[in-house]
């Protein structure tokens, strides 16, 4: 997975929880979350298989069982490096088969969602997602994290200059010139 998918998926969840948070101070009593043994009902994973695709979680993983396959085939690349046009060509002709699979990765996300949050979380964290602002958030995201990581780059940047100089300064008054 790449780092702007994990960054994604990371404010995803950190928006999720946000959205969850406001939505369940407007009702007077929140249902509870389902126990870890408690398996979530067949409603509240379809709310939560709603919710990954809404949220555009979902939509993050694409591409992961590309990258399966061709990991796999470059897997036998070590030990056959002659057949590396063969390999590429047997993962691209395996790709229908493997994408026939990206339901399960919904699954995954929407089981996790779904053993956190109760079905009624579930489904005002969904309203949120097809209201126009909860559509406007996914789409302006990843612009948002690419200038939120720029932002605290520069910001680290500065802060690490201020503390080698504070360093500096220190190690100074203890007769040492760095």
């Amino acid at each position: 997975m790449r780092r702007s998918t994990a960054t994604r998926l990371g404010l995803g969840a950190l928006f999720l929880a946000l959205s969850l948070g406001t939505a369940a101070a407007q009702t007077a009593a929140p249902a509870a979350a389902p126990s870890a043994a408690q398996a979530p009902s067949a409603s509240a994973m379809q709310v939560a298989r709603e919710l990954v695709q809404s949220n555009g979680e979902a939509a993050a993983f694409n591409g992961v069982l590309q990258n399966l396959l061709d990991g796999a085939a470059l897997g036998f690349l070590q030990t056959n490096p002659d057949l590396a046009p063969q390999l590429r060509e047997a993962a691209i002709a395996l790709r229908p088969e493997f994408d026939k699979r990206q339901s399960e990765i919904v699954d995954i996300l929407a089981t996790a969602y779904a053993e956190h949050f109760s079905e009624d979380e579930l489904k005002q964290a969904l309203t949120f997602y097809k209201s126009a602002v909860g559509k406007k958030l996914v789409t302006d995201r990843p612009a948002i994290v690419q200038q939120a990581v720029q932002n605290i780059q520069q910001w680290g940047a500065r802060v690490n200059g201020e503390a080698m100089e504070r360093i500096r300064a220190e190690m100074k008054k203890k007769g040492y010139d760095l």
